[in-house]
This record gives structure tokens, C-alpha cells and sequence, in this order.
């Protein structure tokens, strides 16, 4: 089938890929989705899940006419608002698996554009209080909104303050109804306008949850709010003094000074992370035959081999090499080195990185989001995305807590009214047991956790793939090391060629370069370097064959070896040359003809960070140990120069895999840290799996997350940031529910008045934002 669609795409009368065997196979069996699918959806003959069950009919019709949206969702104020926006839609035809969340203010899903369109997507979450923007909207403007609402209550609820203070000395002395009238009715309309206009979104919302059966903080604000509004009104219309239009309309003022205190706070959280979003320039000056100074375009029509042209202070807009030019690159953005990196002809530039100084000339490698940016944005945004099963109960608790809240309120009030308190009193205790409670503290406790320890982690040039690794790292015991790349600079040098007869060095030079034309391991790379340095042509070889831990062919009718050790058994006795002594060096067999012909010794440094952080790791109490497929001696003399002292070599992609399984045999729960494929089955088994940054394969491993920089040290920097990031979602959690464990029943025993319980309601929300904050504004 394979040779097929070569056929069909190379042939000289090439037929439409979509019209072969193999496509239309593809199609059938749901490895290729159907024509406008989203790619990232479960196939059409996955199992149903709980969310296509809810769909059936829907999701029986071909996916072919199924379509995506996604854009953002402003006005959320914690996890209930996002489960709100899905199980109103979940009801609305043609919309298939909305996802909305809170943590990214984001909302996706797959629609039916017979059966609605995105207009009414998007007016029907306008309807239940939320707004809906575009990805390349701002939200200046809903925050300039906020501040306008919320400045406006704020004056108009002073002024009933002051009014209210005046009637209020109608309690001790007497006042003619001509002074309660004077006094009551300006406080009736002062209040409507916090009420009406600062509170339209809280209603908005508490009705739509109302309707849905999906009751969130709102309800809880709306109804105490309105409950105080309504009686005050009523006795207003009596002529009684007893009003508590102060009440409902400060319940509104609080509530937005809280939310718009917490969306301020998420902003900072999420600065860093939006300034790395940013890092995607929608321009880039393109070079083409008609234009060789380059000439501006969309970054979109920028294309795989394009040629373009960045200058200082430019952000390179896709992966390249550079072609012509030389200057610095800031890669801070990336890596968190604030050191600029010196660039020259054929080296590598990534995109989201910032020309410090220099024009370069650069060939297209990668773009969109198959660039170095475009993965670390996908990357962060699926972490964002991410629930970890404590959040998830979090969530479904909050799902539950505003109804036991509305229950509990309605029974304080009928408790007391029954024990002769009077209908007045028992609706204000009722009051403020609503208002008191603060599930938004509960509901934001991890999020906001969530954006910070992601936030702070890029600032330090990691890349977190997955947030449960911020947990995990709590309970690792071991951490394992590749050597090559991770411990070592992986910029291996050949040192020495050590021939014997009869061969000469060049012969051996020759026959190596000739077994490793193909290959495009760093080995083999540094052979075919030295060969073209030293002018040497490589070997005419036949019937290669690669391998896991080498290369063969045939070379003159005879059968020639390169690798390790294990793979060229030719080697024997003469290994133990004294030439060949033990230094710490990789060495690489060549044999022909049954017979060893050279060794190859290529020298890597150790990075400057390797042994300082090992010896940190060791005197934390980690069990540390190095894997390495390089022979046993290398791998030994490695580990003797950065401190461990359980290292073993020659070990291939399975035994590494092995090595992990091992430790968690022995009830361990190992780190493993590596840079190459060769590392993904280890990295797959591990407890912990932690990548370090090596070009092409970003987001394409197994890891759960990554260092941007190769410096080892900053896997201690995760260790001590792991550590904040834990320690403040439990304080969160905590400091939540000891509020509402506390709060509640105080509030039903009637010591306290609504406008206290807004206020403490008010400062725990502020706690628990300002203890995240604290993790950001720490330089990590």
C-alpha cells in the first residue's frame, strides 16, 4: 500500500492522493478523519463516550458536515460558569461537545452548520451573561467595562450608605412620614442603578442557571441581592423604615470589586504566558525572485524551504537555518538564558526567538504549529487544559455546593422564624448564610495555582507538558540520567582514530563515513565532519542495513561493522590495547572482513551544571543513577567525574525502558531525564518524565515536561517550584473550606449581618489570590 501512494504522488501521471487504495482504506477505518473533522477527534468508529451518548442523534450524521469553532469567553468567574455555558449548549441543536475553561477563558466545540451557526453559538452564551471574543480580540475593553460598572455602583452605593445612615435614625428617634418619604424614596433609586445595571450579569446569569438547573455563585448572589431589594420595596410601598436597599446594593458592589480584583490577579498570573503567546508575529518580510530585499506577507503564506529576512529587533517568525548573515539572538523567551546567542551561517534559529543585533537570511524548516513556538503554545495550552483528578472533585463539589447553600439558607430562615424571631429577622439571617459562603474561593484555588506554576515555569525555561507533573514530582525518589546530551553536552568530537593493519587511518576514516552515509545519528555526523575536513572520500558501501546499536554492509565483497561494543564482536582482545585505556571516552568498532580494523574515540564534556546538581539531588535523599548506551567504561568513567555511582552503559532503548520498570519494581518512583528518541521508551515508563530540549523532537516525545535549556540545574529549579506550586494549592484548598466550614454556621446563628458576611465572603476570595500571588512575584 506504502509503495502504492509513493506510486500515486511520484509516478509521472500522478493520480489524486484522496483517489488511492490506501486513502480511502484510511478513510473507512477512521485514521484519517473525514473532510472538515476535527484531527484531534476520537475516530468514527471510537467507542461512544458519556459526551456522544448525550449527542446520538447528532453525531450519527456524516462528520463530514460537521465544522469547528472555538474563541474566547470573557465574564466567567469560576468553574461553574464554564459547566453552565456546556449544559445549556449540550441542549441547543447542531452543537456537538462544547468545551469551555475556565483556567484559559477558552470555549470549543464541533457544530452542525445546517442545524445552527456561529451567531447562535455565540448569542446564546451572550444570554446567559458571558461574551463571547475572538482569539485576536483584546480584553481591554471588558476590562475598561468593569471598572466603568463597578466605579458607578461603588459611587451610587455610598450615597445609599449615607441616605441609609440618616433613616436609620428613625430607630431612636421619631421621624414624620413626609422625612421617611423624603429619605426612602431617593435610596429606592440610588439603589436601582448598582442593582439593576452594576448587578445585570450577575442576574443574567443566576437566571440562566436557574432555567438550566445549573445554580453557580450568581444564584447565590442574585437571590440574596433581590431578596433584600424586593422586601425593602415592599416596605417602602408600607411606609416602614425597615429597608435594605444598602444591603442589596453594596452585595452588587462587593461582588464586582471581588471579580474584578481576581480577573486582575489571573492577568498578572497569565502575563509571562501571554507575552510567550505574543511571540507568534502575524508578518513576516519574504524573499522571492520578484522581491530579493524581501517584501512583507501574512506569516500563513510563509512555506516549508521559503526564504526569509529578519532583522534586530525582529521576532523570527518560523524554524530555519541560517543561510547568510551573522549577529546574536536573545533566546530568553525560549530558554530563560538572558545571554544572546551568537549566530553564524548553517546554524539553527527558532521561532519566538528576537534578532538582538544582525540581519540574517534564513530557510524556511517549520512553521505554524509545526515551529518550536507553535508547539510550545500547543503544549501549554493542553497543560492549561489539563485536569488533575483533584481538581475534577473540586469541580463536581462546586456543582453541589450552591443548592446545599440555598437549602441551608432557606432552612436558617425557616428555623427562626418558627422560634418567633419574626419574618424580617429570618430572612436576613437567611441573607446573609447566602451570601457568606464563598464557593468562587474554592473554585479558583487550583486554576489560578495552575496558571501561576505554569507562568513561573516558563519564565525559568521549562516547558510543562503536563501539569499532574508538578504532583508527581512531590513523591519522586530516584532520578535517572541519560548520559549523551543531558549530562554531557552531546557535541561528541572524534579524538582518535586507532588503526590496525591493514589499515591505515584514513582507510578507516573512509569505510566509517561510507557504513554511516545515511545515518543521522550525532556520531555519525561527527565521522562525515571529520572526513570532509580532512578531504577524505567517503567508502563506496552496498546492502546497508541499520540496526539498534550499529550499522552494517558489504564493502569490496566483505562484511563491515560500525557500533558499540555489543554489535561488533570482532573486537575481542585487541579492545584491551593500551591505546585504548580507560578515560572516560565514547568509542565506536570498525571491523571488516571478521576482523576488528579501527576504533574510534569521540570525547563530549561534561555540562559545567552536571555535578553540582547531582550532589545536590544525592544530599536531598534521591537515589541517582546514569543509563547510557555507550559502552560500560564510558558510561562508569562519566559517572565517576559528576558523582554517581550506579551507572551502566550499553544499554539500548528497550533496556533503559527496562532499568525504569526495575526501580518501580523495587517501589520506587523514578525521574527519568533524557534528550533523544533512543530515551522515549525510558521516558514513557518513567514516574516522572522530563526531556531535555533537542530541536526537532519538542512535543513529539513522550515527556512530561521539558527543559528549554540544557543546564541541569533546572531540574532542581522544578524540584524547588514543584514544591511552591503544591504548598499553595493546598494552602488554597484550605484556607477555603476552613472559611466556609467556619463561616456558615456563624452566619446561621445569626451573629452576623449581610453586608459582614459580603465583606469576609470579599476577603477570602482575596486570600486565596493573594497567596497565588506571592508564587509569581517570587523570582523562581
Amino acid at each position: 500500500m506504502l509503495t502504492e501512494a509513493r506510486d500515486a504522488s511520484d509516478g509521472a501521471d500522478p493520480i489524486p492522493f484522496q483517489e488511492t487504495e490506501l486513502f480511502k482504506e484510511c478513510r473507512r477505518m477512521g485514521i484519517i478523519p473525514q473532510a472538515g473533522d476535527d484531527p484531534t477527534a476520537a475516530p468514527a468508529n471510537a467507542p461512544e463516550t458519556a459526551d456522544t451518548a448525550s449527542k446520538g442523534s447528532e453525531l450519527s450524521e456524516d462528520a463530514a458536515d460537521l465544522l469547528g469553532l472555538s474563541f474566547r469567553v470573557e465574564g466567567m468567574w469560576c468553574p461553574a460558569c464554564a459547566w453552565l455555558i456546556d449544559e445549556t449548549l449540550k441542549k441547543l441543536p447542531g452543537v456537538i461537545s462544547p468545551d469551555t475553561r475556565f483556567s484559559t477563558d477558552t470555549f470549543q466545540c464541533r457544530y452542525h452548520p445546517v442545524r445552527t451557526s456561529p451567531d447562535q453559538i455565540r448569542r446564546h452564551i451572550e444570554k446567559l451573561g458571558y461574551r463571547p471574543v475572538d482569539d485576536h480580540e483584546g480584553g481591554a475593553s471588558e476590562h475598561r467595562r468593569e471598572i466603568y460598572r463597578f466605579a458607578v455602583s461603588a459611587v451610587f452605593s455610598v450615597n445609599v450608605m449615607m441616605l441609609s445612615f440618616a433613616l436609620y435614625s428613625g430607630f431612636f428617634t421619631d421621624l414624620s412620614k413626609d422625612a421617611v418619604t423624603y429619605l426612602s424614596w431617593p435610596v429606592f433609586i440610588l439603589a436601582s442603578v448598582p442593582f439593576f445595571y452594576g448587578g445585570r450579569r450577575i442576574h443574567q446569569k443566576a437566571w440562566a442557571g436557574v432555567r438550566s438547573a445549573v445554580f453557580t455563585m450568581e444564584s447565590l448572589i442574585s437571590i440574596a441581592s433581590g431578596s433584600a431589594f424586593a422586601y425593602s420595596v415592599y416596605n417602602l410601598i408600607q411606609g416602614s423604615i425597615h429597608l435594605y436597599f444598602d444591603t442589596a446594593s453594596m452585595l452588587i458592589t462587593l461582588t464586582l470589586l471581588g471579580k474584578m480584583l481576581e480577573r486582575n490577579a489571573r492577568n498578572h498570573v497569565s502575563r509571562d504566558l501571554a507575552n510567550l503567546f505574543a511571540l507568534k508575529p502575524t508578518k513576516v518580510k519574504r524573499i522571492c525572485d520578484l522581491y530579493p530585499k524581501g517584501r512583507y506577507v501574512s506569516v500563513d503564506m510563509l512555506q516549508k524551504t521559503d526564504m526569509f529576512l529578519v532583522e534586530a529587533g525582529d521576532i523570527v517568525p518560523a524554524d530555519g537555518v541560517v543561510v547568510s548573515g551573522e549577529g546574536l539572538l536573545d533566546e530568553a523567551s525560549l530558554t530563560g538564558e538572558a545571554a544572546p546567542i551568537r549566530k553564524l551561517p548553517g546554524h539553527h534559529i527558532h521561532s519566538g526567538t528576537t534578532v538582538a543585533r544582525g540581519v540574517f537570511k534564513v530557510k524556511t524548516e517549520a512553521v505554524g504549529e509545526d515551529s518550536t513556538i507553535g508547539r510550545i503554545i500547543r503544549i501549554i495550552q493542553r497543560s492549561l487544559d489539563e485536569k488533575t483528578a483533584f481538581e475534577g472533585k473540586t469541580d463536581r463539589l462546586l456543582f453541589v455546593f450552591v443548592p446545599l447553600i440555598l437549602g441551608l439558607a432557606l432552612s436558617t430562615g425557616a428555623f427562626w422564624w418558627m422560634r418567633g424571631v419574626g419574618f424580617e429577622t429570618a430572612m436576613v439571617r437567611a441573607i446573609t448564610v447566602m451570601v457568606i459562603s464563598c464557593p468562587c474561593a474554592l473554585g479558583i484555588a487550583i486554576p489560578l495555582a495552575r496558571v501561576a506554576g505554569i507562568s513561573v515555569a516558563g519564565r525559568n525555561g521549562i516547558l510543562v507538558k503536563e501539569f499532574s507533573c508538578f504532583e508527581k514530582a512531590g513523591g519522586v525518589d530516584a532520578v535517572v540520567f541519560d548520559k549523551t546530551g543531558t549530562l554531557t553536552e552531546g557535541r561528541c568530537e572524534l579524538r582518535e582514530v586507532v588503526s590496525f593493519e591493514p589499515f591505515q587511518r584514513a582507510d578507516a576514516l573512509a569505510l566509517a563515513a561510507g557504513l554511516e552515509q545515511a545515518s543521522d545519528h550525532y556520531l555519525a555526523v561527527e565521522i562525515r565532519r571529520k572526513c570532509a575536513e580532512e578531504r577524505i572520500s567517503a567508502a563506496t558501501v552496498s546492502a546497508l542495513k541499520g540496526h539498534d546499536n550499529g550499522v552494517s554492509g558489504i564493502w569490496q565483497g566483505r562484511r563491515a561493522r560500525i557500533g558499540a561494543l555489543n554489535f561488533v564482536p570482532e573486537a575481542g582482545n585487541r579492545d584491551d590495547d593500551r591505546r585504548l585505556q580507560d578515560d572516560g571516552l565514547s568509542r565506536v568498532y570498525l571491523a571488516w572482513g571478521g576482523r576488528l580494523v579501527a576504533v574510534l574515540r569521540f570525547g563530549d564534556r561534561i555540562r559545567p551544571g552536571a555535578k553540582p546538581t547531582v550532589l545536590e539531588l544525592q544530599r536531598r535523599g534521591f537515589r541517582v543513577a546514569l543509563i547510557s548506551g555507550d559502552e560500560s567504561r564510558t558510561a562508569l568513567a562519566v559517572g565517576r567525574l559528576v558523582g554517581i555511582h550506579e551507572s551502566l552503559g550499553g544499554m539500548l532503548p528497550g533496556d533503559k525502558a527496562a532499568f525504569i520498570r526495575q526501580l518501580e519494581a523495587e517501589g520506587m518512583q523514578p525521574a527519568m531525564i533524557g534528550d533523544g528518541i533512543n530515551d522515549a521508551p525510558a521516558l514513557a515508563a518513567a514516574y516522572l518524565s522530563v526531556a531535555v530540549h533537542s530541536g526537532p523532537y519538542l512535543g513529539k516525545d513522550v515527556a512530561d515536561m521539558t527543559l528549554m535549556q540544557s543546564d541541569p540545574r533546572r531540574i532542581l529549579t522544578f524540584f524547588d517550584l514543584a514544591v511552591k506550586v503544591n504548598r499553595k494549592i493546598l494552602q488554597n484548598l484550605i484556607c477555603s473550606g476552613v472559611y466556609n466550614v467556619l463561616s456558615i454556621p456563624v452566619a446561621m446563628a445569626g451573629i452576623l449581618t449581610p453586608l459582614v458576611a459580603v465583606t469576609a465572603m470579599l476577603l477570602s476570595s482575596l486570600t486565596v489570590i493573594g497567596n497565588t500571588l506571592l508564587l509569581v512575584r517570587r523570582r523562581t
